[in-house]
């Protein structure tokens, strides 16, 4: 069954989805609120700002998510607590409850609290990121909303890889600030190639699922042209974490889609898989940077650096870390022979290390142990739930295929993971996949009861 196929309009047969019909106004801001928050959010720039990329994000995020959560949170108080007692939001209690306790116990709980500078991600941020996760998981209940939802994330990726490949090419519209004077690799309007080589791998995942189940020609056409664009974005990006992030996004997304559905579409996907290899070095060899700058080993040393130099801080304060947003204040290493040696800039400029360019890494430091553990369980109730999902054949129980789209999900989500494990969070990035998580959550309660066997 393709998704444009389904007649019905409703994903959760239960009560909530019944009542939601009777309050159309407060079903609309919600819906509008996460469509903002998804599509809308990654897109927005300030250039009469000192912070042209991040800084308007974070003022987005706080007014999205408080002015959708006050005007709709009132109604059917019920339906967002069920939401809360899935796995994933219980993880995610969880998992902030661990921030909130950072926060409080931090070297500095003021910057914990509110972040830093051209990061912002501090406590109110990642409340801000569980609120979205509970916000989509009760928007995205209905095919309808599902599909706008999509839709508006596929246009925006769109827009933002025209862009990207304009950066590549030489041509930028979005601002380009004293430290993006020169840049040959493609951003977009997410701050950095590394948030969008990020940003693309949640994404792909979706417009290949949607091609790879498309029920006639012309939108068959349509998601294969966007899935060509978005990975010529990708490529342009120049970022080799973010390329491989999409070779494990792709082959989870199809693990969880099984043999036999891949089997149905294999003619198409071979034809998808040929275009992209002939776009690959169409987008490589061309562009301002010589090819022979992304084989270099400036990066892969100064990560293995900074993993070796940032660990110890673990151990220093194993229970709830140094506190969110504190890495910059708490680094040991700074004017030392190895960190001139690793960063020669900082002779003439003054380097500041705040992220150590792995999650977990970083998680550990910022929360302790406490909170890498709760990290590690969010994470894990995630995967849990896309598998689960993605391999349950109720697609005849449901209004919409859900375990299709909860393969393509799976499959951003596990790339995404394994990105950050050489970068960080942006919060140009980080709304959107939350929202995503909370609509594998909306699809993951959508599912009927199991009855029990003879």
């Amino acid at each position: 069954m393709a998704w444009t196929a389904v007649q019905s309009d409703v994903i959760d047969g239960g009560p909530a989805a019944r009542k939601s019909r009777g309050s159309s106004w407060a079903a609309a801001v919600l819906v509008a609120g996460v469509v903002v928050l998804a599509a809308v959010l990654p897109l927005v720039v300030n250039p009469w700002w000192y912070d042209v990329y991040y800084w308007p994000k974070v003022v987005v995020l706080y007014a999205g998510v408080g002015l959708t959560a006050a005007l709709t949170l009132r109604r059917e108080p019920r339906s967002w607590i069920h939401i809360l007692r899935s796995p994933v939001g219980a993880a995610l209690m969880f998992w902030l409850g661990a921030v909130a306790l950072a926060t409080l116990v931090s070297i500095n709980p003021l910057e914990s609290l509110v972040g830093e500078d051209y990061r912002y991600e501090g406590l109110l941020t990642w409340l801000a990121y569980g609120a979205v996760v509970v916000l989509a998981a009760r928007a995205l209940t209905t095919v309808r909303r599902v599909r706008l939802f999509l839709g508006a994330i596929l246009a925006a990726s769109a827009v933002m890889a025209i862009l990207g490949l304009g950066q590549h090419f030489g041509w930028s519209p979005v601002p380009e600030d004293f430290d993006r004077q020169g840049w040959a690799r493609a951003w977009g309007t997410t701050g950095s190639p590394i948030a969008l080589g990020a940003y693309l791998v949640l994404v792909l995942p979706v417009a290949i699922g949607l091609y790879a189940r498309a029920p006639d020609p012309g939108r068959l056409w349509g998601y294969g042209t966007a899935v060509v664009l978005l990975y010529a974005a990708l490529i342009a990006t120049r970022t080799r974490a973010a390329w491989g992030a999409f070779a494990i996004a792709v082959a989870v997304w199809a693990l969880a889609t099984g043999l036999r559905r891949l089997r149905a579409r294999l003619q198409f996907l071979v034809v998808l898989g040929v275009a992209l290899a002939v776009v690959t070095p169409v987008v490589l060899f061309t562009g301002s940077v010589p090819v022979s700058q992304i084989s270099d080993r400036d990066s892969a040393d100064s990560r293995a650096f900074l993993w070796r130099t940032t660990a110890p801080l673990v151990w220093q304060r194993p229970l709830f870390g140094w506190g969110p947003e504190t890495l910059s204040q708490a680094y040991p290493d700074y004017k030392t022979p190895g960190f001139f040696r690793v960063f020669p800039r900082a002779r003439m400029q003054q380097i500041i290390v705040d992220r150590p360019h792995n999650d977990l890494l970083q998680q550990a430091v910022s929360t302790g142990l406490v909170g890498l553990a709760a990290y590690l369980w969010l994470w894990g109730a995630v995967f849990r739930t896309g598998w689960r999902v993605a391999r349950a054949d109720r697609e005849a129980a449901l209004s919409v295929p859900s375990a299709g789209l909860a393969a393509c999900l799976l499959g951003g989500a596990a790339g995404y993971f394994a990105q950050l494990q050489l970068s960080f969070s942006y919060v140009s990035v980080a709304p959107v996949f939350w929202s995503l998580v909370g609509l594998l959550l909306a699809l993951d309660m959508a599912r009927p009861p199991v009855s029990p066997k003879p």
